[in-house]
């Protein structure tokens, strides 16, 4: 199986567990198989608004009862009081002080921290090595408003580090986690019956169609309508959504009924179709699931009538901008990849620095440290060393201006 193929499944539960609160654990659970670890943790933080803050293990029950289960206390107790000692042993784990360095870049700890080190740490000898938690693959993905996400897997002793290529891989789940993760505060946070909810849902740039039973949509953001206006194997008939194939739009019909029946004990798995185009391009990857009910489990609102999901990609379209690819790629922090980023569009530090908004002073200081880290001299030698990268060369965008500088 290829490395992509491998993925397949895992992004499939990520954005499942987008829409279903309850669905952590399965992403986890499948995250975990794929990289043959025996566990994976997540974690959520949102310093404004708490209630979308959340963190989930998979794995290590049996270590989080034996450790924090005493005088009787359930799961649930004990995982609380592995997350308030996770929480006290972060200042002290050679690996956040590490991927903190390298913001939005996935790192293979033992390829990055010597193992004397990490075993001399406080949080080796009181939870890692008592969790069999020997070998990590971890990444934090900062945002500008204070947030983070951190996910991680993990494999014991008797494993094998995490190596270049699977690093690779993981970061190739970076942007849907960061989509499944917008996608769900977004359903969390508004009333879907809203204008202001289907706003927000264009700021995604993964497709998003809401549907009723019927197949009559509610809403399909900016991206799903880009698709929709290609009239290449999916459109809109009378308000109704239909794949051109007949055997694909029966497919869908069905997909979209059974993500819209009453809810039974078990939420139904999404169904994934690959919807063919006539002009021969490559087939626009579709998932559909269910959008209904409390099942949200976040208790900010219920939908007032059975509804599915449909999210769509279209091949080719970047998840993410080119600042966030240099920010992984090089270890910058955001400012610091916004500023090369309007480099290699041609602009000059002044304009870049008035382009953001910022003091040229400032756009020069973080030039001066993306010196240090990409190891060269000059802003020319800076501009050929990225544009040398096949990850800038694959991508293009449109920069977001907030002014226009004279002379551009």
């Amino acid at each position: 199986m290829s490395d992509v193929a491998r993925l397949l499944p895992v992004i499939r539960c990520l954005y499942e567990a987008a829409t279903d609160a309850g669905k952590w654990l399965a992403f986890l659970k499948e995250l975990a198989g794929c990289f043959e670890a025996k566990g994976a943790h997540m974690v959520r933080v949102h310093p404004t608004e708490r209630v979308l803050s959340f963190s989930a293990l998979y794995g290590f029950d049996d270590f989080v009862l034996r450790l924090y289960g005493h005088g009787g206390a359930g799961l649930s107790t004990a995982f609380a009081r592995f997350e308030q000692h996770f929480t006290e042993l972060m200042p002290h784990d050679p690996r956040i002080r590490l991927i903190e360095r390298f913001p939005s870049r996935p790192l293979s700890c033992r390829m990055s921290i010597p193992e004397a080190e990490l075993h001399a740490s406080k949080p080796y000898k009181e939870l890692l090595e008592r969790a069999d938690a020997e070998y990590s693959l971890v990444v934090s993905l900062p945002e500008d408003d204070g947030s983070l996400i951190m996910a991680g897997v993990f494999r014991g002793k008797q494993s094998t580090f995490f190596r270049e290529h699977e690093t690779g891989l993981f970061s190739e789940l970076i942007p849907h986690i960061k989509q499944a993760v917008a996608l769900s505060e977004h359903l969390a946070r508004l009333d879907l019956s809203k204008s202001v909810a289907f706003e927000a849902l264009d700021q995604i740039s993964m497709g998003i169609i809401i549907i009723e039973q019927s197949g009559r949509i509610v809403h399909a953001n900016g991206t799903a309508m880009l698709a929709i206006d290609q009239d290449d194997g999916i459109c809109v008939c009378n308000g109704v959504l239909k794949l051109q194939s007949k055997e694909e739009d029966a497919r869908l019909r069905t997909a979209v009924w059974n993500a819209t029946a009453p809810p039974a004990d078990a939420t139904p798995p999404a169904q994934a179709i690959a919807v063919s185009r006539p002009s021969g391009s490559e087939p626009f990857p579709l998932l559909v699931c269910r959008l209904w009910g409390n099942h949200l489990r976040y208790g900010l609102g219920r939908l007032d009538r059975p509804l599915a999901a449909i999210f769509i990609t279209i091949p080719g379209r970047p998840h993410e901008a080119p600042a966030e690819l240099l920010r992984r790629l090089f270890g910058l922090t955001l400012a610091e990849a916004r500023v090369c980023e309007r480099l290699v569009a041609g602009m000059t530090v002044e304009a870049a620095a008035q382009n953001l908004g910022m003091a040229v002073d400032t756009a020069r200081v973080h030039l001066k440290s993306v010196f240090g880290k990409t190891g060269v001299g000059r802003q020319a030698e800076l501009v050929a060393k990225i544009m040398s990268t096949p990850l800038w060369l694959s991508r293009r965008t449109t920069l977001p201006l907030r002014s226009e500088p004279k002379g551009i």
